[in-house]
């Protein structure tokens, strides 16, 4: 559960330190030895290796050095002063009459008041720590201003927790004054510096509404690490709409304590209840916890509650970040595309990886939170060692409500998968050395959970390509080749829930061990028109398993399935089939030969066998009670091997009771 700060208390946090603003600025100008002592805390942030190697703190840093030739008290009403050079007002206020337009070029106005009378304009260039504008609020020229590190105080490189603090209150204050003065961009270029914040959440900027924040590739904000254990953001959008932040790189703390693990939490950026949000082309790395994170203030029941909606998220980078690259557990109407996701979760040399160690994780805490009307499509994930971070990267969708899209994504050596969700579709991805996870064994037959597709994907996988479980899963014209094509109804412990209410079709399946695999239960599944290639050395082409224990049969059906391979010299060179469950038929099905063992209620029929060198076309090597054997197309090659060859066999020391069917319109050919 999240805590909701009190915001009468933060009112009052803000506004004093808003009222000392000038005087904090004031001190920065005049006591600048003091900011660069070596850090005092224990946990001292190493140099950056981007940084400027900025020393000089004189909060002015005017384009030129010249005095101006003129004053300001003898300026006429409605007069355009052009400022382009250094007018020292030493620390005296100059009333301006009505209408006058100060114009930067170049130029600067220090150490001093500007009184404004009414429909005065100033450039927003010339605001700076030691001008303090007093009377009628001024137009600003342009609907933009760019922040200069220099003219307002920031101190860049290694400092200490208190110099980064000072940070974090002149990018706070400054941008507060100039939305107050009708800015709608902030621009910040070349900046690099540590910042800390001051209260219970270590805020670092925060949005107001109807503001842009933009940076370019020289701006890089890095989160001071902290002492406590709540919370760090370098940017917090909260309770605001219309937002943007784009450009920059955003840097976490993960690797700046002096160990591994129980690191406090950091984000680089959070959304909370923000409406009308976009995030582009900003580099996130690093942070203790999530790269970026959207939530919402409230839960779904509070009346007051208003979720984070129409968010979009596009060409940011995430890289490294602990726990999780991006993550959203509240919200609605997102889209985030041509996205790079580098390493979520990975180790380390100097901090270990979090659950769920991941690039993407969607997890509302249900019936609290709520996310739904999700896009993620067009992005790369990666992982650069795999073999260093097994456990790192892929995209999980954990709950959640439809549609969630996952469409036209690149994965290297990652994974998708979805768990507890419904409207989940996956479609048409790029998956190389990772696969597709789809559903849960423990949502077997669950109503609430009616429909998700995996479709058009090209999966080519270390392990299994695409693992089914759960319930109402349609996956349809996949490519997929990994040691297993398709693996059905894995991770429960219950063997009566396995997959329900599925149908898997039209996929072609390349496999080196086994093409399709089933266990615990199947319940109304299809598995048709798949055509199955077996690579070299492979085991079994299916191997099918239903722990089915009720009186009814259970739908579970195999059905016109073409499926070849290199295992003999025969036709096909498909591999057996193992067929151990009960209640499972087998119809239509161009394959290899057929072994039975273990198995009960299963029917064959009108399929085409065609039996590997030295095998019998169907082997019971066990008793099939309650079973069929009928209208089958048998071919075996006795004439390639020594061995008495059957179409139709019973191991040694087996006998079929009387319930087993074998039907005499089954045809054999013998080669």
């Amino acid at each position: 559960m999240n805590f909701i700060p009190n915001r009468e208390l933060m009112k009052l946090i803000i506004k004093p330190m808003f009222l000392c603003f000038f005087l904090t600025l004031s001190l920065l100008a005049c006591n600048n030895e003091e900011l660069f002592v070596e850090p005092t805390t224990e946990v001292v942030p190493t140099t950056p290796e981007e940084s400027t190697g900025n020393t000089d703190t004189d909060p002015v840093a005017p384009n030129v050095s010249t005095p101006c030739d003129f004053k300001l008290d003898a300026v006429q009403a409605n007069a355009t002063v052009v400022i382009n050079c250094v007018m020292d007002l030493q620390g005296k206020t100059v009333n301006l009459p009505a209408g006058v337009t100060l114009v930067y070029e170049g130029g600067d106005i220090v150490n001093g008041t500007l009184n404004f009378a009414n429909n005065t304009t100033i450039s927003g260039e010339l605001m700076n720590s030691t001008l303090t504008m007093a009377g009628t609020k001024p137009q600003i020229k342009d609907s933009s201003f760019t922040f200069d590190p220099k003219r307002w105080g920031i101190v860049e490189g290694e400092v200490s927790m208190e110099v980064a603090k000072q940070n974090t209150n002149i990018i706070q204050n400054t941008i507060k004054k100039t939305k107050e003065l009708g800015i709608k961009v902030f621009k910040i270029d070349r900046m690099d510096a540590y910042f800390y914040g001051n209260g219970m959440y270590n805020y670092n900027i925060i949005m107001p509404s109807n503001f842009h924040l933009s940076m370019t590739d020289n701006t890089h904000l890095r989160t001071y690490p902290s002492v406590d254990n709540y919370s760090t953001f370098l940017i917090i959008i909260q309770n605001v709409e219309n937002v943007t932040v784009s450009g920059g790189n955003l840097h976490g703390d993960r690797d700046l304590y002096n160990r591994k693990d129980n690191l406090p939490p950091s984000h680089t950026i959070k959304i909370k209840s923000g409406v009308n949000v976009t995030i582009e082309d900003v580099y996130m790395s690093n942070a203790t916890e999530d790269g970026l994170a959207i939530e919402s203030d409230r839960f779904a029941s509070d009346p007051l509650y208003v979720p984070s909606s129409n968010i979009k998220i596009s060409n940011c980078v995430f890289e490294a970040n602990r726990r999780i690259n991006f993550t959203i557990t509240d919200g609605n109407n997102i889209v985030v595309e041509n996205c790079t996701f580098i390493d979520g979760g990975i180790n380390t040399a100097k901090s270990n990886a979090a659950a769920p160690s991941c690039n993407i994780d969607i997890e509302p805490l249900k019936p609290y939170q709520s996310v739904k009307n999700v896009i993620i499509r067009n992005n790369k994930q990666i992982v650069k060692d795999i073999s260093k971070n097994p456990n790192a990267g892929d995209f999980l969708v954990s709950h959640g409500d439809g549609p969630i899209i996952i469409e036209n994504n690149e994965m290297i050596d990652c994974s998708v998968s979805y768990h507890t969700a419904n409207g989940v579709i996956i479609r048409n991805n790029i998956i190389t050395g990772g696969g597709i996870q789809a559903g849960s064994a423990e949502t077997h037959n669950r109503t609430d959970i009616v429909r998700n597709e995996v479709y058009g994907n090209t999966v080519k996988a270390n392990g299994t390509a695409l693992s089914i479980a759960g319930n109402g899963v349609s996956a349809h014209d996949n490519n997929l080749e990994g040691i297993v094509g398709i693996s059905l109804g894995a991770g429960s412990v219950e063997e009566s829930k396995g997959v329900s209410n599925s149908v898997i079709s039209n996929n072609s399946i390349k496999a080196k061990s086994r093409g399709i695999t089933s266990m615990n239960t199947m319940e109304n599944v299809t598995v048709s028109n798949n055509t199955i290639q077996m690579l070299s050395g492979a085991n079994f082409s299916l191997s099918l398993d239903n722990k089915w224990s009720k009186s009814s049969e259970s739908n579970f059906i195999i059905e016109n399935n073409t499926i070849r391979g290199e295992k003999s010299n025969s036709t096909t060179g498909a591999p057996p089939s193992l067929v151990s469950g009960n209640s499972i038929r087998l119809l239509n099905n161009d394959f290899g030969d057929v072994q039975i063992n273990g198995a009960s209620n299963i029917t064959l029929t009108g399929n085409k066998i065609d039996t590997n060198i030295g095998e019998h076309g169907i082997l019971f090597y066990s008793d099939s009670p309650n079973s069929i054997i009928k209208n089958n197309d048998i071919t075996t090659y006795p004439s390639k091997t020594p061995l008495d060859i059957k179409c139709i066999k019973t191991a040694n020391n087996v006998s079929l009771s009387a319930s087993v069917v074998i039907e005499s319109n089954n045809t054999c050919n013998e080669k």
